[in-house]
């Protein structure tokens, strides 16, 4: 019994690092890690952001606003994209999405240093809302790459270890917000995933 549990646990090791080997060994992988670096990002309206924009003083409504605002702007980001490959390339596309991206949420990250609260948080916030674009198209870039370059025998495996990236960096944002709870260290987190852009 001790064996076979042995036997089961150095199968599922070997399994582990097989599919890591496969997916590292794509030349699309950049790209991946890449996009799952930005679940590290906060600046984003889910629960820590807007946890944040409440202690700053900022109405639910408000914030519920911003946020249906920020989901239309990221959806422009399809049509973006689809302006954009018609244009140029995809890696082409890929680099200036993900530059869009990181100016604006630059924007952002300067809000933090604006003593003028309502300065601040349109700052914040409009930053966050326009990042949407590049988030979005950034997205459906690398995802269209990983389509057109990953073999279709490797295609379930180089997806799964893709999507554990992405709850992997997910969670750990969410771990940082435990490790850091005061909204007061808000900027912590916004440093981590500014730096993950």
């Amino acid at each position: 019994s001790s064996s076979a549990k042995q036997n089961t646990n150095k199968t599922i090791v070997q399994k582990f690092v097989r599919q890591w080997q496969i997916y590292l060994k794509q030349s699309v992988c950049g790209g991946g890690i890449a996009l799952a670096l930005l679940y590290l990002n906060v600046l984003t309206f889910h629960a820590l952001m807007t946890a944040y924009l409440v202690w700053r003083g900022m109405g639910l409504e408000t914030i519920g606003v911003c946020r249906g605002i920020a989901n239309i702007i990221g959806l422009l980001g399809t049509v973006a994209y689809h302006y954009s490959v018609t244009k140029m390339s995809l890696k082409s596309t890929g680099m200036w999405s993900i530059t869009f991206q990181f100016v604006c949420l630059t924007l952002s990250y300067a809000s933090l240093f604006i003593h003028d609260l309502n300065s601040s948080l349109i700052l914040l916030v409009v930053g966050v809302c326009a990042s949407r674009i590049g988030l979005w198209v950034f997205d459906i870039t690398v995802t269209q790459i990983m389509q057109e370059h990953v073999p279709d025998s490797e295609r379930g495996v180089v997806g799964g270890v893709q999507e554990s990236l992405y709850a992997f960096f997910g969670l750990i944002s969410y771990f940082l917000g435990i490790v850091f709870p005061d909204p007061a260290q808000f900027f912590i987190l916004v440093v981590t995933g500014y730096a993950s852009v």
